[in-house]
């Protein structure tokens, strides 16, 4: 018998990172602001969270409410790294 899995914090965690990720990239080299991937994430919290770890690790960059991509996410991005 194979338990009911249910989605762990850091694996939702993940999934609001890429969810914002490919929100960025799409609109790249355009903006998204905080107020608009939080009402399309629908989780204010998981996307500050999500947006932390991710400018924590180099690939967003937040300035004000204004959410950029950076170089290095978009490098990565165009040698189809991820």
């Amino acid at each position: 018998m194979q338990a009911n899995r249910m989605p762990t914090p850091a694996r939702e965690d993940e999934a609001t990172e890429r969810a914002i990720l490919a929100l960025v990239l799409a609109v790249n080299p355009h903006y998204r602001t905080m107020p608009e991937v939080g009402r399309e994430i629908g989780n204010k919290e998981a996307v500050e969270r999500a947006v932390r770890r991710l400018s924590d690790y180099g690939l967003v960059r937040l300035h004000g409410q204004t959410l950029l991509l950076t170089d290095a996410a978009f490098h990565c991005h165009r040698l189809d790294a991820w």
